[in-house]
């Protein structure tokens, strides 16, 4: 089984910490991609949420595998795609958020996956990166900053 990796950096004009805030913080989805994820909700533990995507019947549950404050890390994995809404499987991201300077930094938005039976690596990658630059660019709408 041969993985696809996908990677999207961008720089923001805020500070690490507040950046890592907003697209670190496990729950906020709803925040910084708000009009696509129209439902986050975790499960009792803090560790599981289930996604409601527009314009998608069912859900998605993701789990988070760690989560580093001190690091700006959050790692995460698909966990269950019961309505096929993703073109891959087997999938874990990390989103890692590192300071330039005090005023801008830049996010780190990776994964790896195994693209379907019938689906190429580039409909997978295109999917993938749509979400990361649109879950970036959320982030910056909500911080109030541009590129």
């Amino acid at each position: 089984m041969a993985y696809t990796r996908a990677r999207v950096v961008e720089q923001i004009s805020a500070s690490a910490d507040r950046v890592f805030g907003e697209i670190g913080a496990f729950n906020n989805l709803t925040v910084i991609m708000a009009g696509t994820i129209t439902r986050s909700t975790l499960d009792k533990k803090g560790v599981v949420r289930t996604l409601k995507v527009k314009g998608v019947k069912g859900a998605l549950d993701e789990t988070l595998l760690k989560y580093d404050v001190a690091t700006r890390v959050q790692v995460y994995r698909i966990t269950a795609d019961p309505d096929n809404m993703c073109p891959f499987e087997d999938y874990t991201a990390t989103i890692r958020v590192k300071p330039i300077t005090s005023r801008r930094s830049e996010v780190q938005w990776t994964s790896r996956f195994v693209p379907k039976r019938g689906k190429t690596r580039a409909e997978c990658l295109e999917f993938v990166e749509h979400i990361y630059r649109t879950g970036i660019a959320g982030t910056r709408e909500v911080l109030g900053v541009k590129k």
